[in-house]
C-alpha cells in the first residue's frame, strides 16, 4: 500500500473544481515519459516526482463537481489502496493521453458522446501506428475506460459499436503488422519431419495438435484462417481446405489452398477419436454436442483432455469452444517442447516455413502466391530471395569447402 506521502501525492494531483466547477489544469508532464518502458513505468527517474505522478487535466473536462465527486470517492475508497506502481501507471496512462488531445489540438474528454468518440478514435490509430506493445495499446485503452467510467462520463469505449469495431479491428491490424515483421522462425519441411517422427499421439490432444500443426504448414494458414475451417471445408477427394475468410481475400470468394494426404490422414484420426465416447467407447451421435460431424473442425477439449467441449453452431455462446489465437499459440509451444525444439516457433511460423520450404525447392512465385493465397507477390517474392541466398555463390563456395 502507498504511504501517507504517495497518498497525498496523488490526492493532490486529482482535479480539483474551482468557484466555476471547472478543473483546475496542472503543468504538463516532462516528456521523460515518452521514453518509458510499454509495459512499465516504474524505472521513470525519480527526480520531480511530485511533478511526474500527478495527473495532466490540461484537456479534463469543464464539467459539474459530480464527476470530481466521484473521482474523490473512488480516489479515498479504492485507487489510495492499489499499489503504488499501479497508481503511477494508471496516472501514466492518462497523460499519454491528455498529452495527444494537447499535441493534436483536440478538446479531450468532455460530456458530449459524440466528441469522446472522435478523439479516442484518432488516439486508437495513433497508438496502432506506434512500436507499442499489443499489450501495452490495450492496457491504455482499459485505463482510459476505467477513467471515463470513474468521473461518470460519456464512455464510447464501452457504448460505442462503431468504435468498439475500429478499435477491435485497429488492433488485429497492428498484431499481424508487429507479428509479421518479427521475422517468426520457419517451420521447415524438416521441422514438420521431426515433430511428426518424435511424437506418437496418445490422446485426444496430441491428435489435434498435430492435425493443427501440419494443416497450418500445408495451406500455409494463419492462425485466425485456421480457427475457421469448418469440416465442410475439407476435400479429400481434391486434397484441398477451402479458406472463407483470408485478410487478402478482398472479394470474400474463398481460396483454395493444397493439404498432404498425410495431414488428412491425421485429421480423419483426430475427427475419429473424437467421435468416440471415452466413457462407453461407443460412437457418438452425429447430434451429439461433442462429435465433429460439421461445423468448425478444430475446438477447444474438457479438462481432461479426452473429449471436446459441446459445440452448438447456432448458440450465440458457442465461441467458448471455438479456439482463438491464444490457444493455437499455446498449441505450437506444446508441440515444439514434445518434439525437442529449441527455436521459438509461433502460429506464423507455419506459413513463413511453408513458404520459405517451397523457395527453397524451387517453386515459381505464381506457385507461392496460390499455395500462400497471396494477391501481391511482394511477400512471396520476399520469401523467393532468403532461399536463394543457399544457392549463392558463398553458399556454393562453403558446401565444396565443407565449410
Amino acid at each position: 500500500m502507498a504511504t501517507n506521502k504517495q497518498n497525498n501525492r496523488f490526492h493532490n494531483s486529482l482535479p480539483i473544481p474551482n468557484s466555476e466547477s471547472q478543473f483546475t489544469p496542472f503543468t504538463p508532464l516532462s516528456s521523460e515519459l515518452d521514453n518509458r518502458s510499454d509495459d512499465d513505468c516504474s524505472h521513470v527517474s525519480n527526480s520531480n516526482d511530485d511533478e511526474k505522478d500527478r495527473v495532466h487535466t490540461s484537456f479534463l473536462p469543464v464539467t459539474h463537481a459530480s464527476s470530481y465527486n466521484s473521482m474523490h470517492s473512488y480516489y479515498n475508497d479504492i485507487f489510495s489502496k492499489l499499489p503504488y506502481n499501479t497508481q503511477r501507471a494508471y496516472i501514466s496512462d492518462y497523460n499519454e493521453f491528455s498529452i495527444f488531445c494537447q499535441q493534436q489540438n483536440l478538446g479531450g474528454l468532455t460530456e458530449s458522446f459524440e466528441h469522446n468518440e472522435h478523439c479516442i478514435k484518432q488516439y486508437v490509430a495513433e497508438l496502432c501506428k506506434s512500436p507499442l506493445a499489443y499489450r501495452t495499446i490495450k492496457r491504455r485503452l482499459s485505463a482510459l475506460s476505467k477513467f471515463l467510467g470513474v468521473a461518470k462520463l460519456p464512455n464510447p469505449i464501452v457504448r460505442s459499436v462503431y468504435l468498439r469495431d475500429f478499435i477491435r479491428l485497429s488492433l488485429i491490424e497492428n498484431r499481424k503488422f508487429r507479428l509479421s515483421h518479427k521475422q517468426a522462425v520457419p517451420l521447415t519441411i524438416e521441422m514438420v519431419e521431426q515433430i511428426n517422427n518424435k511424437i506418437i499421439p496418445d490422446s485426444l490432444l496430441e491428435l489435434r495438435d498435430l492435425a493443427i500443426i501440419n494443416l497450418m504448414f500445408d495451406a500455409l494458414l494463419r492462425a485466425d484462417e485456421l480457427v475457421r475451417v469448418c469440416v465442410e471445408h475439407i476435400s479429400h477427394r481434391n486434397n484441398t481446405v477451402l479458406v472463407v475468410s483470408s485478410k487478402s481475400d478482398q472479394s470474400g470468394q474463398g481460396q483454395y489452398r493444397y493439404v498432404s494426404s498425410s495431414t488428412l490422414s491425421m485429421i480423419n484420426e483426430f475427427i475419429n477419436e473424437a467421435n468416440v465416447n471415452p466413457h462407453t467407447s461407443e460412437t457418438r451421435d452425429a447430434s451429439d454436442p461433442r462429435s465433429i460431424s460439421k461445423g468448425v473442425l478444430f475446438r477447444r477439449l474438457t479438462n481432461h483432455k479426452t473429449a471436446l467441449l459441446p459445440y452448438d453452431e447456432n448458440a450465440p455462446s458457442n465461441h467458448a469452444a471455438v479456439l482463438n489465437y491464444s490457444s493455437v499459440y499455446r498449441v505450437w509451444q506444446r508441440i515444439a517442447k514434445r518434439a525437442g525444439i529449441k527455436e521459438n516457433i509461433t502460429p506464423h511460423s507455419g506459413r513463413v516455413g511453408g513458404a520459405v520450404s517451397l523457395a527453397e525447392y524451387g517453386a515459381t512465385l505464381p506457385e507461392l502466391q496460390l499455395a500462400g493465397g497471396w494477391q501481391s507477390p511482394e511477400m512471396p517474392g520476399h520469401y523467393t530471395k532468403q532461399a536463394n541466398v543457399k544457392r549463392g555463390g558463398m553458399a556454393k563456395l562453403s558446401s565444396k569447402h565443407k565449410r
